[in-house]
């Protein structure tokens, strides 16, 4: 029996450096030791598998638009019991590709008997639909997040899971440093872009909401406490659209978390006013 690990490098550097400065951080402010990180992911393999081996280290990112690997790529590279894996970065930052060949991988070593254990640190719903079918093969996935894992990752996602796990600061501090960034404190001034953020959100929310009848509220809001908090996928699908276009890019772990606890809360208000 195997385990295989399934590294999504960009929830790791967002939810990471977010975790230690109090906002995501740009990657070239970021300094990972690769060696480090790779170690501690199979000791979590073993601890979440002990009784299996491992396989390897699947590490996917996004290869930026100048097509150069960066340092850590190489790292990882070439690293004993890894491989890298790269989709692409478009041209407003966002990774594209990655979650289809961590679905794909996952899907095709399942269904090879490669592996008998995955675990996947990710936050991103649309890895479920791999877990899914990982899991009819008889496959056992144990999703390991960065606290706070329930803000970061997908309700979705943690549902399918076999087990959940969750990294603490002083994990994350052993492989991830962010040296030239203060840390940002709550109640400090520069708050201006969650604020408007936020804003944003409500405006979507309400828009949304307004022109459904009484009756169609209510069954939204029963299907959300039915679901402990999930929003529906009727909702939530074309809710993130519309959040992209007048945000300007895609939604990252922490905002799809804070805007699903808006939009819940909306939601309850216009059928209790």
């Amino acid at each position: 029996m195997q385990i295989a690990l399934f590294v999504d490098a960009g929830y790791l550097y967002a939810q990471g450096s977010s975790l230690l400065i109090g906002q995501k951080q740009e990657r070239m402010a970021i300094n990972l030791t690769v060696d480090n990180v790779l170690g501690k992911l199979a000791e979590k393999a073993k601890e979440v598998a002990p009784s299996v081996r491992l396989l390897r280290i699947y590490w996917y990112d996004g290869l930026p638009r100048h097509g150069r690997l960066t340092n850590d790529h190489i790292a990882v590279a070439q690293a004993q019991d890894s491989k890298l894996r790269l989709g692409t970065i478009n041209s407003e930052g966002a990774q594209k590709g990655v979650d289809s060949l961590i679905v794909t991988d996952l899907i095709d070593l399942a269904r090879n008997n490669a592996i008998s254990d995955a675990l996947i640190l990710s936050g991103d719903e649309d890895i479920r639909i791999g877990v899914q079918i990982a899991q009819t093969f008889g496959v056992r996935v144990h999703l390991l997040g960065i606290k706070p894992a329930r803000g970061s990752q997908s309700l979705e996602l943690m549902q399918e899971a076999d087990t959940r796990h969750e990294w603490p600061e002083e994990v994350v501090r052993e492989f991830m440093t962010v040296p030239n960034v203060q840390p940002v404190s709550e109640g400090e001034p520069g708050v201006s872009d969650d604020t408007n953020f936020e804003t944003v959100v409500l405006e979507a929310a309400r828009e949304f909401i307004r022109p459904h009848d009484e009756s169609k509220r209510e069954d939204f809001v029963r299907i959300l406490n039915e679901a402990h908090g999930q929003i529906p996928p009727e909702i939530d699908r074309p809710m993130l659209a519309i959040l992209r276009n007048r945000l300007g890019g895609d939604l990252d772990y922490e905002q799809r978390a804070r805007y699903r606890e808006i939009f819940a809360d909306q939601l309850r208000e216009a059928i209790s006013s």
